[in-house]
């Protein structure tokens, strides 16, 4: 069965977590309804139109739905007429040896091509709903991790930084959006979350660091715009691990070099530079970030000297 070109005009349906969790139960009950004989393919079929419809997988969806009611200008005849020709065939086969006619041979030669069409059919459904059984389940249990993650880091930063929060929220909010200026406020949302927080643990200072490397000592700023190097003076300052720190530390340069990047582009106007994949990067990568470093110190504190 060969999928369909032409492409749906039917608005999609928003991915909501319900939206996945009836996708998830829906293809889980296809899977059992082929695999233990439970339900025609008729009625096998309308259920996978369903699940294409859930996943706005447009082109699959026409494709099963060509497939369940035919289309005479492909020659593609209806799942049920493939059945019924099977039926009619296993109603003669007692009587076989008695039908010598044209009309006994078609009945049987219907039977064999409707078996062979129907079987590959099931094939394809089975292998549909198997596939995205495993994409949605596999991507549930990457939202519960992200889920869990979020949830602590929401409640220690509430403690540190109230208002980040807020930020945050909005930010996960904005990944869900089809437009790349939301994409990039998100990516934005998390670089002013990172300021309010070098602002809580590690305030700006006059004070000049060096930081050795190769063989080099660099100064480093730690001023009102040096975020970056506020909160990895910070991490330095707290942690005995020198490995943590260099986890931590190569995290936060990423992070600090690509959002200036993408703040510089936004200020001149541009969001094209901005993808949904690397919004959601910058999202994931600023909770595990505040993570690490709330994790350092005890929450509210008495002071705000870092």
């Amino acid at each position: 069965m060969t999928l369909a070109n032409q492409e749906s005009t039917r608005p999609a349906i928003p991915v909501t977590a319900q939206v996945l969790g009836e996708a998830e139960a829906l293809s889980d009950e296809i899977v059992k309804d082929i695999e233990l004989s439970r339900k025609p393919i008729s009625v096998v079929i309308l259920k996978a139109v369903r699940l294409a419809c859930l996943l706005n997988d447009f082109e699959t969806q026409q494709a099963f739905e060509a497939a369940s009611s035919g289309h005479p200008q492909r020659s593609i005849e209806p799942v049920e007429k493939l059945e019924q020709n099977i039926a009619k065939g296993k109603a003669v086969l007692p009587n076989a040896h008695m039908m010598r006619g044209y009309g006994g041979k078609r009945v049987l030669y219907d039977m064999d091509r409707a078996t062979e069409k129907l079987a590959g059919i099931r094939t394809v459904i089975h292998g549909y709903a198997t596939r995205k059984y495993y994409e949605i389940k596999f991507s549930s249990l990457a939202d519960d991790v992200f889920s869990r993650i979020r949830s602590r880091v929401d409640s220690s930063i509430g403690l540190a930084i109230p208002d980040a929060v807020k930020k945050l929220t909005a930010a996960y909010d904005n990944l869900r959006s089809n437009n790349p200026e939301d994409w990039a406020n998100a990516v934005h949302s998390c670089r002013r979350v990172l300021q309010d927080l070098a602002d809580a643990v590690f305030p700006p200072r006059d004070e000049v660091r060096t930081r050795r490397a190769g063989g080099v000592e660099t100064p480093i700023q730690l001023g009102s715009d040096n975020y970056i190097n506020r909160l990895m003076a910070y991490v330095e300052d707290l942690t005995g691990s020198r490995r943590f720190e260099e986890i931590v530390g190569s995290h936060l340069r990423y992070m600090g070099d690509r959002l200036d990047a993408l703040f510089a582009g936004a200020q001149k106007g541009s969001h094209a530079s901005v993808t949904n994949e690397e919004a959601d990067r910058c999202v994931v990568y600023t909770y595990l970030l505040v993570g690490d470093i709330l994790s350092l110190g005890s929450w509210p504190r008495d002071d705000n000297t870092g």
